[in-house]
Formats: structure tokens, sequence, C-alpha cells
């Protein structure tokens, strides 16, 4: 008896101090010497949730609710009942976790059916499959009925349905809100990560990155603070740590803060391991560690999470235009949310422009501008500038190009992310020299370079060495894209699409689209016709041949 006082004595200090992994040694002790009482019992659960042992908080968990069933303590038991199924679901047990519910639902009986506790995974499920108005319903509710932590776990949930359905202020209010009750109030270490998580979430899907910093940084003093980082359960706010990061220029560290992150997941399946390593996939692929980045995305399809656009941009920056293409054209077939819609359409512009395809691109780029019609956020108007402003620059509008690109690079600059910038530095720079303003095209493709060789940004590098030497000698292009005057160059050397292939590190397949694309733009009907034309025009120069 003194024993299990004294082990349980010293477990309480380290749960109070967060040192959870010792905290379940001395809890384990206890209930050796004698079985634990419900609150000590489900305060052991609740510090191996949070150390990743799952299957440990489960049949803790398991215990807690026989113990409050039987002493008749129903609220507190369709409390635990939620926690078992949360970590179920954490643990990758998607079945186990329906079939618990079902089973709590009978236990408990139908006067708790309402419980607001139980009323989250209902709203969790209507959320994620696209009925967001029941899901508003049923958060509103318990932010309405519901008391202690549960308040907080619901803003944020209810935060995040709306972003998802493209009503950004009243979501950020209401993760704000959840965020105020953390900060004034504290909460459990199970309902913590959770907020800070879908506070930084949030914030990014709605593209305020200056307040996902703020949260950020209340977040990560909470995690400095903190024995032990692993497990997934505080993995996931370090993926947003990490993404933060990298927005910032701060590449070296997010990719260390990322690797560990997968490192302590290793052997892990649930849906943060595949949301951890598809950051990861975007770390390397914008390094250019391309072999890394695949296998990334390979784990992130294994965990059950979308890989794209991602994988897409991989395969662009590969020179698989095909496989880039059907695998953002597919991604788009099966995206409602409007946050991640966004973010296909980006790409699909990059990748259609790439292509040749000006029309699919302009459908993109409308569709981009209907979403993004009630969303004023400074990102959200510099985005849908950017793919309106490199639509025209395709189009050969200069002109209108340029006034877009610099809108869109005020507002990147005042958001701190320099990769960003440096892109639309690119873009500028093309509208400068299409616009025969060559010393505005060399500071911006200087600057531009400046940042991508400071960053490590390999591939983006590369292609700016291939865009400088493409129009050094092309002041106007005629409507081709700059991978179309590169084919059309080699054309005028005498070499065959094969040829073409191998040096431009492209398909055959791909080959053939481009050329069919220059002359179409060209209106002429065979390669000999078509250089004529390029030299004629000065988009091929003689020395060149």
């Amino acid at each position: 008896m003194e024993a299990a006082t004294a082990h349980v004595a010293r477990a309480r200090e380290f749960h109070q101090a967060s040192r959870w992994e010792e905290a379940c040694a001395e809890y384990a002790a206890a209930d050796t010497e004698e079985q634990l009482a419900a609150e000590d019992l489900e305060a052991y659960a609740e510090a191996a949730q949070v150390c990743a042992r799952g299957d440990e908080a489960v049949a803790l968990l398991h215990r807690v609710f026989v113990l409050r069933v039987s002493a008749d303590e129903l609220d507190d038991a369709a409390q635990v009942a939620f926690w078992l199924w949360w970590a179920l679901l954490n643990s990758n047990k998607a079945v186990q976790a329906s079939g618990w519910l079902k089973q709590t639902s009978r236990t408990l009986g139908p006067d708790m059916a309402g419980s607001v506790w139980l009323k989250i995974p209902e709203a969790m499920f209507h959320g994620t499959t696209g009925n967001r108005a029941r899901a508003d319903d049923l958060l509103r509710a318990i932010v309405d009925e519901g008391q202690g932590e549960v308040v907080p776990w619901a803003l944020s949930m209810w935060g995040q349905t709306l972003i998802d359905d493209g009503r950004l202020q009243d979501g950020l209010d209401h993760l704000d809100e959840a965020m105020a009750i953390l900060l004034n109030h504290g909460l459990s270490p199970r309902v913590t990560p959770w907020i800070y998580c879908a506070a930084v979430r949030g914030c990014c899907l709605a593209r305020d990155f200056a307040r996902a910093r703020a949260w950020n940084r209340s977040m990560a003093r909470w995690l400095d603070s903190l024995d032990s980082l692993a497990g997934a359960y505080l993995g996931n706010c370090r993926i947003y740590r990490s993404r933060l990061m990298f927005l910032n220029g701060a590449w070296p560290d997010a990719l260390d803060e990322i690797a560990a992150v997968c490192d302590d997941l290793d052997g892990y399946a649930g849906w943060v391991c595949g949301h951890a390593y598809y950051q990861l996939g975007e770390v390397r692929r914008l390094r250019g560690e391309w072999d890394a980045a695949e296998d990334a995305y390979r784990r992130t399809a294994e965990s059950g999470c979308p890989t794209q656009p991602g994988l897409a941009l991989l395969r662009l920056a590969q020179g698989d235009v095909d496989a880039a293409s059907a695998g953002i054209r597919r991604a788009l077939t099966e995206v409602s949310a409007k946050p991640d819609r966004l973010d296909l359409l980006k790409a699909a512009v990059t990748i259609y422009l790439e292509e040749g395809k000006i029309q699919a691109a302009r459908d993109a780029v409308t569709e981009f501008e209907e979403l993004t019609g009630e969303l004023t956020t400074p990102v959200i108007e510099a985005e849908t500038a950017t793919v309106t402003g490199a639509l025209a620059l395709s189009e050969g509008d200069p002109g209108t190009a340029l006034p877009l690109l610099r809108q869109a690079v005020g507002a990147w600059q005042e958001q701190g992310a320099p990769h960003e910038v440096a892109k639309l530095n690119v873009l500028i720079g093309q509208a400068c020299r299409a616009l025969a303003d060559h010393d505005g095209a060399q500071l911006e493709f200087s600057a531009a370079r400046e940042t991508f060789e400071r960053l490590g940004a390999r591939p983006d590098l590369e292609q700016l060495n291939r865009i400088v030497a493409a129009t050094d000698t092309a002041p106007e292009t005629h409507g081709l894209t700059q991978r179309e005057i590169e084919v059309l160059r080699l054309i005028a050397r005498g070499k065959g699409n094969r040829a073409i292939a191998n040096e431009l590190h492209l398909s055959e397949r791909t080959i053939h689209r481009h050329v069919s694309n220059i002359f179409t733009k060209l209106d002429v009907d065979s390669r000999t016709a078509a250089v004529a034309y390029g030299i004629k025009h000065r988009i091929v120069e003689m020395g060149t041949l």
C-alpha cells in the first residue's frame, strides 16, 4: 500500500512536469502493487497516449471505461469512450474505432447518445465526407452545450471545417477562440497538441502565414519545454513547425526537423506518418533530391495520404510532363476542399503551361479566380495574381503580366517567403526581357539566382539557367514557351526527336507534342519552315546552327 502510494505520488509529479515516459513507469509500478483508481488510471492512459504508446493507452482506457460504467458515471464514461476512439484512430485502426463507437452506444444506452464528446466523431465523419453543413450543426451544438475541454476541441475542428468550405475569416475566428482558451486557461496534454496543430494548420490552409507564425512561436515554446518530442501525437505539431521554417527560408532547419519526425514515426502507419512524409517529400523535391523525394511520396501513399500536387511537380522537374499532367488532372477529379483545390490548380497552371496546353491553363486560372472570388487574404490575392500573370506571359502579353507579378511579389515579401519571391523574380525577369528591358531582366534574374543558391533550390537554379540561355538572343517568343524555344533551337541544329529527348531528359512523346505545338503557333508545316521562321524572327540565331 505504501509503495503504491509513493509510486502514484511520483507519477503525478512527472505527469505535471510533462515527463510522460517516467510518469508511465511510475503509474505502471503503482498499478502492479495495487490497481489504480479511475482518475489515476486515466492519467496513466493520457501519459501513454501522448508519448506514443498507443496500444497501452487503448488497454488502459478500456479499464477506465469499465470502471466509470460500473460506478454509473456515464458522462465521464462517454468522455473516456471518445478518447479511446481517438487513440484507435490515431493508431490507424479506423475499423476498430468505428466498432468501438457502436459498442459504446449500446453500453451507455440511448440517453448518452447525445453526449457532447460523442458528437465529435460524427462531426468529423460529416466534415471529411463533404457534408459540412451537418458538421457545422453538430459542432455548434457542442460549443453551445459543452463545458471544459470539449469546447476548444470543437472550436478547432469547426474552424478547420469552415476553412475547408472557403469561409476563411469565420474559421480563423474559431481557431483564435480555441487558442485563447488554451493560452489563458491551459489544457491537458491530450488536448493541447490538437489545438496548436489545428490553429497552425488552419492558418496555413487560409494562407494567413503571419498568423500561422504567431501561433507557431507559441507552439514552439511549448514544444521546447517538453522532455521528449517522440511519437505521432507531438509529431504533427513538429510537421507544421517544419513547414513554416521552410516557408521562411530556413531550409536546413526544416529538413532536420521533418527528417527527425519521420525517423520517430518509423514503423508507424497512421495519417500523421503520411503527413510527415509528404512534407519531407516537398523539402527533398525543392532541393533537387529526387530519389529521396520519390521515396518520401511512396511512404506518403503507403500511409493512405494524398501525394499531389507534390508528386506531379516532381515529375515535371524530372521532365516527364505527361505523368505530371495526368497526376494533377486525376487529383482535381477527387478533391473538393477549397484550400486543397487551390494548391492543385496552382500546380496545374504551371504544368499545363510547360506542356503548351494554353487552353487547359486558362481553364485552371478561371476556376482559381472563381474559387478565390470572395477570399481576400493578401496571399490568396498574390496567388491569383501569379497564376493570371504567368498565363498572360505565356500568351505573349508581358504588359498585362508585369503589374500582376509585381503585386504578387510584394505580398510574398511581406510574408517573409524568399523562395516564393525568387520564383516571381524569374517571371518578372521574363516579362522585362519580353518588353526589351534587358537591364531590368538581369536584375530580376540575379536576385532570383542569389536566393536559389542560398536556399539550395537546385532545380529552380537549373531552370533559371535554361531560361536565361533561351532568352538571351530572343527578345520576342511569338507565343512559344521556353521549352518550345529550346526544342526549336535543337531542331535548328539538325537533331531528331530522339536526340532532343535525350538531351532535355524528356520522353519522345513529349518532344513530339512540343514540335506539333511549334508548328501550330508559328503556322508552319515542316521542321525546315519552323527553323526558317525562327531565324527570320530571331528566335533562333544563326550562331546556334
